[in-house]
């Protein structure tokens, strides 16, 4: 199943191969269809064969979690096809859940839950990290100092921010993504 996102631009990207027509006169665009609207998204056909096309966000034209069947249409010269369909899902790219833990329970209580990437900062004590955490928050670190992200231009390069964590969260599973924000933070607040 394919997945759309409501705030994050994509690239739909497959690579196309034609015989008996130009790659010149060639032309794809993508079918988003649910039962509520149905979406158009054009591309192109580069001469090697590359297809691309630009999914723009979602966010305000098909709702979270809305199903439905999207497909390329590639044109040749005068010949009409369809050589991808798939069903698809919504989904956000970007979630929050903040868990909070009772000093004197060990209940968790789900306080909030936002759809916009959000930082709270608290007090980290350094021995109830874990390496894998320590890992998580040494590469986070290293790409923000790649882009000369800190606190001080935080407010300036937050969306650069906000992407570099979404990429790396999507490609490096973390189960205490809290912990982890939180002691790049910490680090960051101690960085010249």
């Amino acid at each position: 199943m394919y997945k759309l996102f409501t705030d994050k631009t994509e690239l739909f990207e497959c690579d196309i191969n034609i015989s008996g027509a130009s790659m010149a006169k060639t032309s794809a665009r993508l079918i988003v269809e649910t039962p509520e609207l149905n979406l158009l998204f054009k591309g192109k056909v580069d001469s090697n064969g590359k297809c691309v096309v630009p999914i723009k966000k979602l966010r305000g034209l098909i709702d979270e979690s809305s199903k439905g069947s999207i497909k390329l249409e590639v044109i040749a010269e005068d010949t009409y096809f369809i050589p991808w369909q798939s069903d698809f899902e919504v989904q956000q790219s970007k979630k929050v859940t903040v868990e909070v833990v009772s000093q004197n329970q060990s209940k968790k209580e789900t306080i909030q839950e936002s759809t916009t990437p959000k930082i709270v900062v608290s007090g980290i004590k350094e021995d109830t990290v874990t390496l894998s955490e320590k890992q998580h928050v040494i590469n986070i670190l290293k790409l923000l100092i790649k882009e000369d992200i800190n606190l001080n231009n935080l407010s300036v390069k937050k969306n650069k921010l906000n992407k570099i964590v979404a990429e790396y969260v999507s490609t490096n599973p973390i189960n205490e993504a809290g912990n982890v924000i939180n002691n790049v933070v910490k680090v960051l607040s101690k960085r010249k």
